[in-house]
C-alpha cells in the first residue's frame, strides 16, 4: 500500500518566506543602526547634581570634544577621573545613545562648621573634607565644632582633616544623623575641648550633653533621643544643668532646683533604660550613687 505524501499548503510556504525576509530585514536594520550609533561623532554632556563642582571640570574629566564618539568612551575611566575631585562623593556615568553622555553627581554636603580655626570658619562634610563656603548650599542650623586649636595643618577648600578629635566629632554627628536627620537640629554645638569626652550642647537651653568617648555612639544617641522626648520636654529643658550618657543603661542628669524640674520621687522610665535624676544640691560623683528612678512612660 503506497503512503500518501504530505503536501505543504502554498499559503504556508508563502508566509514562511515572507517571515524570513522580514526577520532578515529587522536584523539588517539593527546592524546598520548599531554601526551608525558607533560612528556618530560629537557627544552632548548631560550633567546633574552639581552645585559646587563646575561643569567645565566634568567636561574635562570626561574628555568630551567635538570629535568624541559616545560608543568608544571608557565610562569606568571617566568615573575614576571625576572622583578625583575632593568635592564629589560619588558619580554615575551612563550612555544615552546616540550622542548623550549622562553624568549624575553626588557632591559632598556640609555636616558642621569648624569655627575660629586659623582665623576663619570652615565647612566640613562627614569625612572631614573642607568645602568651599561661598558656593555651598545653605548652611543654616548646622552645629558648630569648637575646641580645636590651629595645630591641624593648613586648611583650605578641598583639604581633608584627619585630626583624631575632629574625626571623633564628625563620627558623633554621623551617628546622630543615622538615627534621624531631624535630630541634628537639636544641637547647636559640639565641643572637642576635652581630649577624651565629646560634649554636645542642645539648641534649646544650651544644655551640655556628655557623650564621653566615641564608642557606642548610636546607643548613646538613642538613649538621649528617648530621654529628651519623654522627660526633658515634659519639664523645662533650661532647668537641666547637664545630661551624662557615659554610663551603661543610664541617662544621668542634674537639674536645678526649680518648680519646672522633676522631684526626686518622680517616676520616669524609658523602656528598660534607667534615668538617674539629681537636683543641684544633691550631686554625687558616680551615677551608681545617684537615685535611680524607674517606672513606665505613659
Amino acid at each position: 500500500m503506497r503512503r500518501k505524501r504530505s503536501v505543504i499548503p502554498t499559503r504556508f510556504r508563502s508566509a514562511t518566506v515572507v517571515l524570513v525576509f522580514v526577520l532578515g530585514g529587522i536584523v539588517a536594520v539593527a546592524v546598520l543602526a548599531a554601526e551608525w550609533r558607533a560612528s556618530v561623532v560629537g557627544v552632548e554632556l548631560d550633567v546633574r547634581g552639581i552645585s559646587i563642582v563646575p561643569e567645565d571640570f566634568i567636561r574635562s574629566a570626561a574628555g568630551v570634544s567635538d570629535s568624541s564618539v559616545l560608543a568608544s568612551m571608557d565610562l569606568l575611566a571617566i568615573r575614576d577621573t571625576i572622583l578625583e575631585n575632593p568635592y564629589i562623593r560619588d558619580v554615575r556615568v551612563t550612555r544615552n545613545p546616540p550622542r548623550t553622555l549622562r553624568v549624575d553627581v553626588r557632591e559632598r554636603t556640609p555636616i558642621a562648621v569648624l569655627i575660629n580655626v586659623q582665623s576663619d570658619d570652615w565647612l566640613l562634610d562627614e569625612d572631614g573634607y573642607v568645602l568651599p563656603t561661598a558656593r555651598s548650599a545653605s548652611v543654616h542650623d548646622l552645629p558648630v565644632i569648637t575646641g580645636i586649636d590651629d595645630r591641624i595643618g593648613t586648611l583650605r577648600p578641598g583639604v581633608r582633616i584627619v585630626e583624631r578629635r575632629v574625626m571623633k566629632g564628625l563620627q558623633a554627628l554621623k551617628s546622630v544623623r543615622a538615627i534621624d536627620d531631624k535630630q541634628m537640629h537639636l544641637f547647636s554645638e559640639i565641643s572637642l575641648e576635652h581630649d577624651r569626652d565629646i560634649v554636645f550642647y542642645t539648641m534649646e537651653g544650651g544644655v551640655p550633653v556628655i557623650f564621653g568617648t566615641a564608642t557606642k555612639l548610636t546607643a548613646k544617641m538613642r538613649a538621649f533621643s528617648v530621654f529628651w522626648e519623654n522627660v526633658a520636654m515634659k519639664y523645662d529643658p533650661t532647668s537641666l544643668e547637664y545630661i551624662d550618657l557615659r554610663w551603661k543603661d543610664q541617662v544621668v542628669t542634674r537639674w536645678r532646683r526649680t518648680d519646672n524640674a522633676p522631684r526626686a520621687e518622680t517616676s520616669v522610665g524609658i523602656d528598660t533604660l534607667l534615668v538617674s535624676t539629681r537636683t543641684a544640691d544633691s550631686v554625687r560623683t558616680e551615677p551608681s550613687d545617684a537615685e535611680v528612678i524607674t517606672g513606665n512612660v505613659n
